[in-house]
C-alpha cells in the first residue's frame, strides 16, 4: 500500500469514528426521499445536518460583524501604538526593563540555547545597558533584545533597531553573526563579498519536462538608507517607506509592469486569497510581534505585483523592502533573471543600506549578507524515503530541506522545500548556482532510484 493509499484508509476510519460518514449518509437518504427535490441540494444537506446553524443571510451578517470588529481592533491597536509612542521611557526605566529581561533569560533552565543568552555576558550587559544609537533613533540594547528576553526559545533572540546597532553594539552582534553564518574561522573584518549577479545565462531551467519541480522562488530583503528598522519605525516613517516603494515601481518596464496595492485598501477575503497564493504577506505572531514588527498594522504595508504574479515587492513586511521573483515551474534561470532586473530597477530610485563588513543590512542578523533565499518545491518520492541519504546530501550540498509548510514541518508525499542554507560570505550568483547544482544532483539521485526500481 502506498503512503497516499494508507492516508486515505486512515482518513476514512477517522471519519467513521467521528460519525461524519453516518451523518452524511442520513442527510443524503433524506434528500433522496424528498418528493420535491430542492434546487440547492447543498443547502438542504447543510440545514438537515445542523438545524441550529445560521442560514446564508445570517452567515453574511455575522461575517460582516466580524470584519467590522477586526477593523475596530486594528484601529484601536493603532491608537494604542500612538499613545505608547508619546510615552518616553527614562534611562532608569530602560535599565530596569533590561535587567529584568536579562534575569528572566538567564534564570530559565529549560531554554538555554539562544545566541543572545550565549553572548550577552554580564560584562557586556553592564557596558551596553544605557548606550544608545545616535539621535533621532536613540535605540537602546533593550529595543534590540526585548523579543529574546521574552521568548527564551528563540534561536537568535535579537534584532537590530537601526543600521547603527551593528556598530554600537558590535561586541554582541558580531559574534552572533559569525556563529550563525559559519564565519567563526574568518579572521577578516569583511564577511560579505561585493554584489555580483554573475552571468545569468548560466542559470537554467532545471526541470523542462515538469516532472519534479512544482515551483521556484527567489527573494531578497533591503532597507532604505536614512530610516530605522521596524523596531523603531514611526507611523509616519512606515508611510514614507511605502510612498518611496510605490514611486520607485512607477518606472518598471516589460514583464515587471504591475500595480501597487495598499493593504488597508484590500478587503479581508481578498487579502486571505492573496496570502494563499503567496502574493501578499500576513501578520505574524511570536518573536517578530514582540520585537515590534507589526506596530500600526496595516499602515505602510502593501504589495506591488505584475499581472502574472511572478514578480512582487512587499512593503514593510519585516524589512522595508522584500523583492520576490517566482514561477510555477523549475525555470530557475527565468526567475533569477527577473529578480536581477527588478532589484536593479529599484536601485535606480532607492538607496539601500549596506555595511562594509556584513553586506546588505536587515533587522534580523540571520538574513545579513546577500539576504538571498532561493528555493524550489520539488517532488522526490523515492529519495525522500531514505532520510539519512537525503540529510547527508543536503549537508554536502549546503542545502536546507524541510516540508512545504515552513521550517520544522515534515516532508509529505515526497514533496519538500529546498533552499540555499547560506546567506553570507558568497555572492548572489554563487548562491543561486549552488542551489542549481544541488537540485540537479538530487534529481539525478531520484532518477537513479527510479531506474533501479524498474530493473528490480
Amino acid at each position: 500500500m502506498t503512503s497516499i493509499e494508507s492516508k486515505r484508509v486512515q482518513y476514512r476510519k477517522y471519519l467513521e469514528r467521528a460519525g461524519v460518514i453516518d451523518a452524511l449518509s442520513k442527510a443524503l437518504i433524506k434528500l433522496y426521499e424528498e418528493q420535491n427535490k430542492p434546487e440547492d441540494a447543498i443547502r438542504f444537506v447543510r440545514k438537515f445536518m445542523c438545524e441550529s446553524c445560521p442560514d446564508d443571510a445570517q452567515y453574511d451578517l455575522m461575517k460582516n460583524d466580524l470584519d467590522e470588529a477586526k477593523t475596530t481592533i486594528a484601529r484601536l491597536e493603532q491608537e494604542l501604538e500612538r499613545l505608547r509612542g508619546q510615552i518616553k521611557k527614562s534611562p532608569e526605566e530602560y535599565q530596569e526593563l533590561t535587567m529584568a529581561g536579562y534575569k528572566s533569560l538567564i534564570d530559565d533552565e529549560e531554554y538555554v540555547s539562544s545566541l543572545l543568552r550565549k553572548y550577552l555576558t554580564p560584562e557586556l550587559l553592564e557596558e551596553y545597558m544605557l548606550v544608545t544609537t545616535p539621535s533621532p533613533v536613540d535605540a537602546y540594547l533593550y529595543d534590540c533584545a526585548v523579543s529574546g528576553f521574552e521568548h527564551h526559545d528563540a534561536p537568535v533572540g535579537i534584532y537590530a533597531a537601526d543600521a547603527e546597532c551593528y556598530d554600537v553594539f558590535t561586541k554582541l552582534f558580531d559574534p552572533i553573526i559569525r556563529e550563525y553564518h559559519g564565519q567563526e574561522e574568518n579572521d577578516s573584518d569583511v564577511l560579505q563579498k561585493d554584489v555580483d549577479w554573475g552571468n545569468v545565462d548560466e542559470i537554467e531551467n532545471l526541470d523542462a519536462e515538469r516532472k519534479y519541480i512544482l515551483s521556484t522562488r527567489i527573494r531578497l530583503s533591503r532597507n532604505i538608507e536614512g530610516l530605522p528598522f521596524f523596531p523603531k519605525l514611526t507611523e509616519k516613517q512606515l508611510i514614507e517607506v511605502e510612498d518611496k516603494i510605490r514611486a520607485a515601481t512607477e518606472t518598471m518596464d516589460g514583464e515587471l509592469i504591475g500595480t501597487y496595492l495598499t493593504m488597508g485598501d484590500i478587503d479581508t477575503e481578498t487579502q486571505q486569497e492573496m496570502v494563499k497564493r503567496n502574493v501578499l504577506f500576513a501578520r505574524g505572531e511570536g518573536y517578530l510581534q514582540t520585537a515590534g514588527c507589526y506596530r500600526f498594522w496595516p499602515t505602510g504595508r502593501g504589495v506591488y505585483h505584475n499581472p502574472a504574479e511572478t514578480f512582487m515587492i512587499w512593503s514593510n513586511e519585516e524589512d522595508h523592502v522584500r523583492v520576490i521573483s517566482a514561477a510555477q515551474c523549475g525555470d530557475l534561470g527565468d526567475v533569477y533573471q527577473r529578480l536581477v532586473t527588478g532589484i536593479q530597477e529599484l536601485e535606480k530610485n532607492l538607496t539601500f543600506i549596506r555595511h562594509p563588513s556584513y553586506g546588505n543590512l536587515t533587522a534580523c542578523p540571520t538574513n545579513l549578507g546577500t539576504t538571498l533565499r532561493a528555493s524550489v518545491h520539488i517532488r522526490l518520492p523515492l529519495l525522500s524515503k531514505d532520510e539519512e541519504r537525503l540529510k547527508a546530501m543536503s549537508e554536502e550540498l549546503s542545502l536546507s530541506i524541510h516540508g512545504t509548510g515552513g521550517e520544522h514541518t515534515p516532508i509529505e508525499d515526497g514533496v519538500m522545500d529546498i533552499s540555499n542554507k547560506r546567506r553570507m560570505g558568497f555572492t548572489e550568483f554563487e548562491l543561486v548556482k549552488s542551489l542549481q547544482d544541488g537540485i540537479v544532483a538530487l534529481i539525478n539521485a531520484e532518477e537513479e532510484l527510479e531506474i533501479a526500481g524498474q530493473e528490480g
